[in-house]
């Protein structure tokens, strides 16, 4: 079993770091890389740009690592630092709220993204799972939010930061951090009330049956699950849709190299 770096430890790579070690600074960063990648995953979706935004976090932190005092800790100095990134790449790069709709209508027009659509889902390779789904309709959709309130939503509702952490990742007070979560939230729900059949009888995107349905019966995978139940408030879904995405893994499903796959056909899309 791998022991947790001991504080003194730490102290030691962080100043070496700082004196220009890289094997410090890549070992000092090492354990912080996964929960980087998620956020920036979460925020971006596309997995070549989530690689590069990260290449270009960690060249930021390399950099700056000489001028970190720990007025924050490091875990929170580095979602800074890749949060910035990764608002910068969105500020050029913002979706509409309807670009699934655009991009299932892309893929059935484009010949050779149709073709390759039909050999991921009939091939025998990739599991279908609804909830890694429900997962990338949640980063595609919040991509059409400014990219401030995304990241209050990412860092507050999937990273679980408190509203401190967030504020401080984001270098807000507080009151701003909560006022763009709220707006974030409302924005999402009334979106999704009108888009998506699983919240609302009157949501036109169904993708989530479509693309199941198109995968042999032993490679569909679990059934797709109740986001809305009668009654229910557009709290009561988020919350349910939360639990889902908060879940999955981005990067290691089993319908991973489908949504590459989407997140790729939808970049095409956008550069139309």
């Amino acid at each position: 079993m791998t022991q947790e770096p001991k504080p003194e430890d730490d102290a030691d790579r962080l100043a070496r770091a700082q004196h220009g070690d890289r094997a410090a600074f890549d070992q000092l960063l090492g354990p912080h890389i996964p929960a980087i990648r998620r956020l920036l995953r979460r925020m971006v979706g596309h997995p070549e740009d989530t690689a590069d935004l990260l290449q270009a976090t960690l060249l930021r932190a390399y950099l700056a690592i000489a001028s970190f005092r720990g007025e924050a800790k490091l875990s929170t100095w580095l979602l800074t630092i890749a949060t910035r990134v990764a608002l910068d790449h969105l500020r050029t790069h913002r979706l509409a709220a309807d670009a699934k709709m655009q991009l299932r209508d892309h893929v059935h027009a484009t010949a050779a993204l149709s073709a390759e659509r039909r050999h991921l889902s009939q091939s025998g390779e990739v599991d279908f799972d609804v909830r890694e789904h429900i997962a990338f309709c949640f980063s595609c959709v919040g991509r059409s939010l400014p990219p401030d309130e995304q990241a209050a939503l990412v860092l507050r509702d999937v990273l679980e930061l408190s509203n401190d952490e967030a504020a401080g990742v984001l270098d807000v007070s507080t009151s701003v951090l909560r006022h763009r979560l709220a707006h974030a939230r409302t924005t999402m729900q009334t979106t999704y009330e009108g888009l998506c059949r699983l919240v609302s009888k009157e949501g036109v995107c169904y993708q989530c049956t479509g693309l199941r349905e198109t995968f042999s019966p032993q490679h569909r995978g679990p059934e797709i699950p109740v986001l809305a139940e009668l009654g229910d408030a557009p709290e009561g879904a988020w919350r349910r849709r939360l639990t889902v995405v908060n879940a999955v893994d981005p990067d290691a499903g089993t319908a991973q190299r489908f949504h590459d796959f989407l997140w790729r056909a939808l970049k095409q899309l956008e550069l139309t």
